[in-house]
């Protein structure tokens, strides 16, 4: 769920930052900072960007939420504790996606068990895609399929996401078969 909002003011590593508006600016973005992408260090691309990361247990199917701290100017992303690191990796992905896609229109984004949803609003499922293209992006999930491994559970252990998020992932690819 996102709140709509007015204006307001970027933070400085908002405002330092160059424009990036998808998955593969953000990739590039992150090689020039010496980040390792294969597979992406996604917390320290947050950091990076200038976003705080807090992993606190979460009620129920709370994945993790995004928000604008007003009074310190800046963005917390908070991640569920409970779950899996795999999980909590596509989390902070799909967060990303909001603060790259909506970040101008919103300064709040609270996901519950969004992933499995395909019922979502729109910017949900931006988020969604803009996490699988930013952990999986098309190239090297190509690559590892044709070259190495046609197992879901192969391509989930090596971009460091779940088994379902591979398999979603190989579908919006064209994949079918394979154990995709």
């Amino acid at each position: 769920m996102a709140f709509v909002r007015k204006g307001r003011v970027k933070t400085k590593a908002e405002a330092d930052q160059p424009d990036i508006h998808t998955s593969e600016d953000l990739l590039l973005y992150a090689e020039k900072k010496g980040i390792k992408t294969d597979p992406l260090n996604i917390a320290e691309l947050a950091h990076e960007l200038g976003i705080v990361v807090r992993y606190e247990p979460m009620d129920g199917d709370d994945s993790g939420s995004l928000e604008m701290n007003d009074k310190e100017n800046r963005w917390i992303m908070t991640i569920n504790s409970l779950h899996h690191p795999h999980r909590q990796r596509f989390t902070m992905a799909h967060e990303l996606g909001h603060f790259i896609k909506h970040s101008p229109i919103s300064s709040r984004f609270h996901d519950t068990n969004f992933f499995r949803n395909s019922e979502s609003n729109q910017m949900e499922t931006e988020a969604n895609n803009f996490a699988a293209d930013l952990l999986m992006p098309k190239d090297k999930f190509d690559y590892f399929v044709q070259n190495k491994s046609a197992s879901a559970e192969a391509v989930a252990e090596y971009f460091q996401v779940s088994t379902i998020a591979a398999r979603v992932r190989a579908k919006q690819l064209g994949y079918t078969g394979h154990g995709l």
